[in-house]
């Protein structure tokens, strides 16, 4: 059995990697393996970037990048004419209040995460750690494919996302903010309203491309970002915050850790 970690660079799977490193668990991970959806914002890659060569130098571990390339760029080319087929985002539809399918998770995260492990299995089942704290317990799924086997250590363990929180703080290991795609339909209010005050730039490329998508090909509905169904750019996002926890409706497992 091979241990490999799905890292997504956020807090839960960063916290489960350097753990495990310590010897935290009852199996140790062989490798990890970092899907890039080519949109992350920018601070994840910059916490990458300093989380690579500390494992390595510290652990001798490595943590492998994998990717097919930059999703919001492709929904670009796809919205304005130039690529004939793109991964669909869950985007908000007006009207009867809809949502499109989704298959930007399956497509972006899971597929390259899998075809890199198809190589390096050697015919060896894998048992795939996925970071998802107590607190999320909900968004634990079974493996659909035969040779994986889905683990989570952080449920077995009962640690929840505040534990995480006050370790980093303890440790005095730098801490991660949140990994999700800058594009996520799912981010919630309170989501991009921090996003917002703190990274400026980067929201409002998220709200060029909110603008871009509102005419999307083959649809009669107009698509949005927001569940409020607006230009993300209009909306108030200091009304109404809510208690529960950002990405709450994202169900593989796989972004936002």
């Amino acid at each position: 059995m091979i241990n490999v970690i799905s890292l997504g660079a956020g807090k839960q799977s960063s916290y489960m990697l350097l753990t495990a490193l310590e010897g935290k668990y009852k199996f140790k991970p062989d490798f990890a393996v970092f899907s890039d959806t080519g949109c992350e914002p920018q601070y994840v890659y910059d916490y990458l970037a300093w989380l690579r060569p500390y494992v390595w130098n510290k652990f001798n571990f490595w943590i492998e990048i994998v990717s097919i390339g930059n999703l919001k760029v492709d929904v670009e080319d796809y919205v304005q004419g130039k690529r004939k087929r793109v991964a669909m985002l869950p985007l908000k539809l007006d009207g009867e209040g809809g949502i499109m399918m989704r298959q930007c998770t399956a497509d972006y995260k899971i597929t390259p995460l899998r075809k890199h492990i198809q190589k390096v299995r050697n015919g060896e089942k894998i048992r795939l750690w996925i970071g998802i704290s107590l607190d999320e317990s909900e968004r634990m799924k079974y493996s659909p494919v035969k040779y994986i086997e889905h683990w989570y250590p952080l449920v077995e363990n009962q640690i929840r996302i505040d534990q995480i929180i006050n370790w980093f703080k303890t440790q005095g290991i730098r801490e991660p903010g949140k990994s999700a795609c800058l594009i996520c339909p799912f981010h919630h209010d309170n989501y991009w309203r921090i996003f917002k005050r703190q990274f400026p730039i980067e929201f409002e490329e998220a709200c060029r491309f909110d603008d871009l998508i509102r005419n999307y090909p083959k649809l009669r509905s107009k698509t949005y970002l927001s569940s409020h169904r607006k230009p993300l750019r209009d909306i108030d996002f200091s009304q109404d915050p809510s208690l529960f926890p950002d990405l709450i409706e994202e169900c593989h497992g796989l972004c936002g850790l």
